[in-house]
């Protein structure tokens, strides 16, 4: 049996018209702009559109973007920020470069943060500033809720889009019903530039805030250094900037975002239809779900119970031996090493969350699925070996 990924980025790379992908490059390279040029404007109008907001800030990844993002609140050493026990580090690694302290959230039975335990954090935790919902595994968590409890305790709220770039509740893309919205252009994420990331909002001085300090506080870009060269630097910054060739692919890559989404949902659909001749493997967001909220499967998860005959890490090396590749995301922040040494969190504090992660596991999922890399999933799925 041949080798089956978790990923397979170049699916998301538009194989089929690599010529125009490869001759927007090419024009990237003979315009003399690399970096901060006009690729990089005409991609932010793009992105912001698509997601419905008036700005985005495009940015070397999605770390970047949750920094500046952060930075724009001007928090304080001592407030904090509320983040769920499941997510990908990043998202408590931005709250600690912005100065600020993360304090975590258990999460619901799906995997997103659960509105009622939040509440109850907000409750008792007046030095909470901003709440980081974060949409996972491409998922739409409980926005609206969350939206509320932060309204009504005026609170920021930043969305970590990293995994959901396309998802939708009720319509409304998921980034723009925030302060702001953070995303990710990694290689394995349903749009991709390779390294990339980009932060919208509405507000117009989180944009002007995330420009300056994108490119080292610097109140100029080089296109208009190009005219006048006298600048000041008026803020502490970074360079996060996105270059104009991620730019251009950017570009290309949203123009068939929503088709590489449609893609997803029909896999993820043949899942389910397999997976519940599986007892004891269900998949924890339901692609026919009559909910509002709509997934664009970045991963596909599942959750790995009783009857099934293996444990979640059985199931691992059983796949792994017959050739498939998955993978467990996430570990809950408190196991790694760095948070468990930082904080005063510990073993049992989220039961969900710890719960969910014994027995999570993300199958492979890539757009240009084979019928027959599909069939062989599900056939070493089902030979429940011990």
């Amino acid at each position: 049996m041949a080798k089956i990924p978790l990923y397979r980025p170049q699916d998301a790379m538009c194989h089929e018209k690599m010529d125009d992908l490869l001759g927007e490059i090419q024009k990237v390279l003979e315009s003399g702009w690399l970096t901060m040029g006009p690729e990089t404007e005409k991609f932010e109008k793009a992105f912001a559109s698509y997601v419905g907001c008036k700005y985005a800030i495009a940015t070397n990844n999605c770390t970047s973007a949750l920094y500046l993002a952060l930075n724009s609140l001007r928090l304080k050493k001592k407030d904090r920020v509320a983040v769920p026990i499941l997510t990908f580090v990043a998202t408590a690694n931005a709250v600690r470069w912005a100065r600020a302290e993360p304090v975590f959230c258990d999460v619901a039975e799906d995997g997103e943060i659960d509105p009622a335990e939040l509440e109850k954090l907000l409750e008792t935790d007046d030095t909470i500033k901003c709440v980081i919902p974060v949409h996972l595994y491409g998922f739409p968590c409980d926005i609206k809720k969350i939206g509320r409890l932060t309204k009504e305790r005026r609170l920021w709220m930043i969305e970590d889009c990293a995994q959901s770039q396309g998802a939708t509740i009720d319509d409304q893309k998921v980034g723009s019903l925030g302060d702001a919205g953070c995303f990710s252009f990694y290689a394995t994420k349903n749009m991709t530039t390779g390294e990339g990331g980009a932060m919208v909002t509405n507000n117009k001085e989180f944009r002007v805030k995330a420009q300056l300090v994108r490119n080292h506080g610097q109140t100029k870009t080089p296109k208009q250094k190009a005219k006048a060269w006298k600048y000041d630097v008026v803020d502490l910054g970074f360079n996060f900037c996105m270059g104009e060739i991620e730019a251009a692919i950017g570009l290309k890559q949203l123009a068939k975002t929503d088709s590489m989404v449609q893609l997803r949902r029909e896999i993820a659909r043949r899942y389910k239809e397999e997976l519940e001749k599986i007892d004891g493997i269900e998949m924890l967001h339901d692609p026919e779900s009559e909910d509002s909220r709509k997934g664009v499967y970045h991963l596909l998860v599942v959750k790995i119970e009783k009857p099934y005959p293996l444990t979640r890490n059985k199931l691992y090396l059983h796949l792994q031996k017959n050739g498939i590749t998955t993978g467990v995301h996430f570990p809950p922040l408190h196991y790694l090493s760095y948070y468990k040494e930082t904080t005063n969190y510990r073993k049992g504090d989220f039961p969900c969350g710890e719960r969910l992660y014994s027995k999570i596991l993300s199958l492979p999922m890539f757009p240009y699925m084979t019928d027959q890399e599909f069939q062989d999933i599900i056939k070493v799925l089902k030979m429940r070996a011990p």
